[in-house]
């Protein structure tokens, strides 16, 4: 790892080519050491948003006016670059907030079969207009897109929004999270690698204020944001009296695990266990809540407890690391915070969540609930899990649904009416039956209700995001539109002749 943590920092990425930055100094640093030893130390310059945003302009129309053939020909130049630069994007997304290994060399690999599934979705998603209908359906690009990623899949959840912006014609400026410069930046020599055309794909650094800057631009016609519920709002609020910008938001979860008492148990415990622990619990669609039904319920809470007990996160270079650090120093101490805050709630700990030395590291939480503590509507964004025992199933459903925001839910059971039922009354935009909250597929719709997003679901439904609808009704040159009140008053006259 000691090569990512003195890579030097190349500045921002606009008109195809690396442009050295000015303002104030910031600094990526390794969640997994005690010290947070730095390992890329950047630059955020916020008057490059200017210069990129205006390079996107620059190469808008001829990118919007090319074949969508061509546009997929420097895409697949792209795709053809990833085994190259694989290892090394892994690498710094590892060292920069702690992912292991394994799950960054699956994130960087990403790459390339996004770009993939994007070219080959294209024609489904944004099809023609039906049989019978007396025009066209045609999806017109917005423009200039902004695309803000956050940290814990730092280059997956830019390139998730930056393939489709392409393909439909649009060029784009990416802004990585502050945490990982480094992984931006070695997305960004993807590109550069690729010679994709100038000023296509733009990257700028920075932090909030750089964010900001970019969303509220007034060249930026849609702007793509991944992060907390709070940065959304701030969004949305900056965005207000621009109505020709175009938003979609992702904006975290807490997402319930719904056991009935048919269930199947090693498996539910096994996929809360995927779903609350991996990437340390840093995923928008992270496993935080399990509601029991009273017959399953004690024999759950005993597995989950003995599992919790068991898990102990190690070094993310580790080969058989399941568990890294949290993304940061900053990030450890706001979520015991927030976990001392439950047990200040009520929140009685049947496996405690507990900070470790040597770096970012904590233990996994199991908490028993009651069911009215604010920290269910509430995002940790870590390991903990609060456990709630129903008084019956209809009490069960009832709380699944009580949930302010609407990313992704699960239910186990053997029955397919629990299902059904569970699709009606549970709002997620992602529905999972007996399998993790975690693991949504990039072939179907991304996104959630509530305070999860703004309508505007990503995965399959991403090319959709980036355009807007148009129909075009044609009439060959000449004919009139028969209207018989109209030829009454004209009668056979020319409309010349009219006075």
């Amino acid at each position: 790892m000691s090569e990512t943590r003195h890579d030097p920092f190349r500045g921002n990425f606009v008109g195809g080519h690396f442009v050295p930055a000015i303002g104030d100094g910031f600094a990526s640093h390794d969640p997994a050491t005690s010290a947070g030893d730095v390992v890329t130390e950047a630059v955020a310059d916020v008057g490059a948003v200017d210069a990129a945003v205006e390079a996107a302009q620059a190469a808008l129309r001829g990118w919007r006016g090319a074949a969508v053939e061509a546009r997929i020909d420097a895409l697949r130049r792209v795709q053809s670059k990833v085994p190259a630069h694989q290892e090394r994007i892994a690498q710094a997304i590892t060292a920069e907030m702690g992912k292991s290994l394994a799950e960054a060399r699956a994130e960087a690999g990403s790459i390339a079969g996004k770009i993939a599934g994007v070219i080959e979705q294209l024609p489904h998603e944004l099809p023609r207009a039906g049989p019978g209908a007396p025009g066209e359906q045609r999806f017109h690009p917005l423009g200039v897109v902004a695309i803000i990623g956050p940290f814990n899949f730092p280059v997956h959840l830019l390139n998730t929004h930056v393939i489709p912006t392409l393909i439909t014609g649009n060029t784009v400026v990416a802004k990585p999270s502050e945490l990982t410069p480094l992984s931006g930046q070695r997305y960004a020599e993807l590109f550069a690698d690729a010679d994709f055309p100038a000023g296509v794909f733009n990257l700028v650094h920075g932090l909030g204020a750089t964010g900001a800057a970019l969303a509220a631009h007034p060249g930026v016609r849609g702007v793509v944001f991944t992060g907390s519920y709070a940065t959304g709002r701030r969004i949305r609020e900056a965005t207000f009296d621009r109505p020709g910008k175009k938003l979609s938001l992702e904006l975290g979860g807490k997402n319930p695990a719904l056991v009935l008492d048919d269930a199947d148990l090693d498996q539910a415990v096994r996929e809360i266990l995927l779903g609350a622990l991996l990437t340390t619990g840093q995923r928008c669609t992270a496993t935080s809540r399990v509601i029991a039904t009273p017959g399953i319920a004690p024999a759950l809470e005993r597995r989950l407890a003995a599992a919790f007990a068991r898990v102990t996160p190690s070094p993310p270079t580790d080969p058989a690391c399941f568990m890294g650090p949290l993304a940061s120093h900053a990030a450890r101490e706001s979520f015991m915070a927030r976990v001392a805050a439950g047990e200040g709630e009520g929140l009685k700990a049947i496996v405690p969540a507990r900070a470790l030395p040597g770096g970012a590291y904590v233990t996994p939480g199991l908490y028993r609930a009651q069911g009215g503590e604010a920290t269910l509507s509430e995002e940790l964004f870590g390991p903990h899990v609060a456990f709630e025992a129903a008084a019956d199933e209809d009490d069960a459903f009832a709380r699944a649904a009580s949930n302010p925001f609407g990313l992704s839910a699960s239910l186990f059971s053997a029955r397919a009416d629990a299902l059904e039922r569970f699709y009606d009354e549970v709002p997620a935009g992602v529905i999972n039956f007996n399998r993790s909250t975690n693991g949504a597929s990039g072939l179907l719709p991304f996104g959630g209700v509530g305070m999860s997003g703004n309508w505007h679901p990503a995965g399959s439904l991403a090319p959709r995001n980036a355009t807007y609808p148009v129909a075009v009704m044609r009439a060959p040159l000449g004919e009139r539109t028969p209207h018989a009140g109209l030829d009454r008053l004209l009668g056979d006259r020319p409309l010349g002749e009219i006075a």
